[in-house]
C-alpha cells in the first residue's frame, strides 16, 4: 500500500477521536441548537446509576473529566465520568425552594451556578467546589438560563419589578466584567426574555415577549450593539422560552405554543426561521406546542408536545413527521442528525432513537423508576439524564 494512502486511511480512522466534547449548558452550547458534535450510542445500555441524594435535579452539564448536576434549589453535585461523587456544593439559598439552579461551564473548569425562585443568587465555583470570592460575576442574577460560548462570554436575561410591571435587562459579561446592557422597562407594560442564544463569534439573540401588540426578536453583536430586530404579533408568538436556537451562520429558529380560547385559535403552534439579516424566511404551522428545536446543518426538527417530531429543511419544506407515543418529554440530536428522546413510561425511564430521516433506530427500557426526567446531555457518546427522585443515569454503548 502506498504511504500516502496509508496516511489518509489513518487520518480517517482518527477523525472521530478528537478532544472530549463539552456540554456547557442546556442545549450543549450557547447556540441552544441541541445538537452534539459527536455521535450518540448505537447499541444502548444503562452503564451506571448514581444516587445524588438531592431532589428535583436539573439538566447535567459535562466537561472533559466530570459531570455536574444541579438540584434541590441551590445545590450542585460533581461526579466523575464513571459516576463517582467527588463533591457537593450547597448554597445558602438551598432552602428557598426546589427549583434546580442553571449551570454553565466556563473556562478553567469554573462553574457558574444561577439559583432561581424566591431567592435569586449567583455563585462562581472553582474546580474543587469552593466559591470564588471577588467581584460579582453577574451584576444581576439571571432570571432565565445564561448562554455561554467557549470563550466564557455570557449573555444573560434578568427580569425584575419596575413600577408595578416586569422589566427586562439583557447584558453581556466575561471574566466578571459587565460589557454592555439593554433595558426594557415601562410602567404600563411588562417584558419577558426567552433563553438567550450566543454564537461562537459573540452574536446573541433573545426573543422578547411583551404585554403590548408586538414581540421582538433582538440580534446583538459581541459589543452589545443592535444588529437588527424583527417584530412579530404578540398574540401569535407567546411562550417561546426554551424553544429557540440558532445555526452558527446566524439563522434563528424558534417555536411557539398553541394559543387559543373558546372562540378563536390565535396560534396553532408554529415554527419560525429568521435569517442572519433579520428577514423572516418562513413560518410553518406545527399544530401543537413546540417544546424544543433541534438544528443540524441541513435539518431543523421541532419536538411537538408529546405528539410528534416535525422535520423541515432550511427553506421550510416538510421532510418527514415521526409520531410519538406520548411518553417522550425531551430530546437531543447527535452529529448524524439522530434524535434521542427520553421520558417516563409506566413509571420507568425509557429512551428511543430516531434517525435523520424519521425512522426508528432503537428503544430502551432502563428499568429505573421515576415520574419525570431532566433535559438530556449528550457528550462523548454518552447520554446523561437525571430523574425527579434524585438519580443520575448514564446510557452508552
Amino acid at each position: 500500500m502506498k504511504k500516502s494512502l496509508l496516511v489518509l486511511l489513518l487520518l480517517f480512522a482518527l477523525s472521530g477521536c478528537g478532544s472530549p466534547e463539552v456540554w456547557r449548558s442546556y442545549g450543549g452550547d450557547g447556540s441552544r441548537s441541541l445538537c452534539a458534535q459527536q455521535p450518540g450510542p448505537n447499541r444502548p445500555r444503562l452503564a451506571w446509576v448514581t444516587d445524588l441524594e438531592g431532589v428535583n435535579p436539573g439538566s447535567p452539564v459535562v466537561d472533559s473529566t466530570n459531570i455536574y448536576v444541579p438540584h434541590s434549589g441551590g445545590s450542585v453535585t460533581k461526579l466523575s465520568l464513571s459516576g463517582e461523587v467527588e463533591w457537593r456544593f450547597d448554597s445558602w439559598v438551598g432552602q428557598g425552594g426546589d427549583l434546580p439552579p442553571h449551570l454553565s461551564l466556563l473556562p478553567e473548569k469554573k462553574v457558574l451556578v444561577s439559583c432561581q425562585g424566591a431567592q435569586e443568587e449567583t455563585f462562581l465555583l472553582n474546580s474543587d467546589g469552593a466559591i470564588i470570592v471577588g467581584s460579582s460575576w453577574l451584576r444581576w442574577t439571571a432570571a432565565t438560563s445564561p448562554a455561554a460560548n467557549s470563550k466564557g462570554y455570557l449573555v444573560v436575561c434578568h427580569q425584575y419589578i419596575h413600577d408595578g410591571a416586569v422589566g427586562l435587562r439583557i447584558y453581556g459579561t466575561i471574566g466578571g466584567e459587565t460589557l454592555w446592557q439593554w433595558d426594557y422597562a415601562e410602567a404600563d407594560q411588562s417584558y419577558f426574555g426567552s433563553n438567550p442564544v450566543v454564537l461562537e463569534d459573540g452574536r446573541a439573540f433573545v426573543f422578547i415577549e411583551t404585554t403590548g401588540d408586538h414581540n421582538i426578536l433582538l440580534a446583538l453583536d459581541a459589543a452589545g450593539s443592535c444588529l437588527w430586530q424583527q417584530e412579530f404579533p404578540a398574540a401569535e408568538t407567546r411562550g417561546v422560552g426554551k424553544a429557540i436556537g440558532a445555526s452558527q451562520k446566524g439563522v434563528v429558529v424558534f417555536g411557539t405554543p398553541r394559543i387559543e380560547d373558546i372562540s378563536r385559535v390565535y396560534s396553532p403552534g408554529s415554527v419560525y426561521a429568521v435569517d442572519d439579516s433579520g428577514e423572516i424566511l418562513w413560518m410553518v404551522n406545527a399544530g401543537e406546542r413546540v417544546e424544543q428545536i433541534f438544528i443540524a446543518p441541513r435539518l431543523v426538527v421541532a419536538n411537538l408536545l408529546r405528539s410528534k417530531l416535525l422535520a423541515l429543511d432550511f427553506r421550510g419544506k416538510e421532510l418527514w413527521q415521526y409520531p410519538l407515543a406520548g411518553w417522550e418529554s425531551n430530546g437531543v440530536m447527535d452529529s448524524r442528525g439522530r434524535i434521542y428522546l427520553a421520558g417516563v413510561h409506566e413509571d420507568t425511564v425509557w429512551l428511543r432513537a430516531v434517525d435523520s430521516k424519521g425512522r426508528d433506530v432503537w428503544k430502551l427500557d432502563t428499568k429505573q423508576r421515576a415520574q419525570a426526567v431532566s433535559f438530556l446531555a449528550l457528550a462523548n457518546g454518552t447520554i446523561y439524564l437525571s430523574t425527579d427522585n434524585g438519580k443520575l443515569l448514564a446510557i452508552t454503548d
